[in-house]
């Protein structure tokens, strides 16, 4: 990597730690990852699941 580069990721590091400040922005920020993530994966399986039906089971509450 050129440092340009670096310099570039390092702003963005930044400015994510800033908009994440406290431990719930990050696990909000942690959850939506989640979803994007399991709705690739269940597209690539070709299972039909749509991001409202993720997002309210994402949101049951914990047993």
């Amino acid at each position: 990597m050129t440092s340009s580069q670096l310099q570039q990721l390092d702003q963005r590091l930044s400015q994510w730690r800033a908009s994440h400040a406290n431990p719930t922005q990050v696990r909000e920020a942690y959850r939506q990852q989640v979803v994007r993530f399991t709705l690739s994966s269940m597209a690539l399986e070709n299972e039909p699941v749509s991001p409202q039906r993720l997002a309210h089971l994402l949101n049951q509450p914990v047993r």
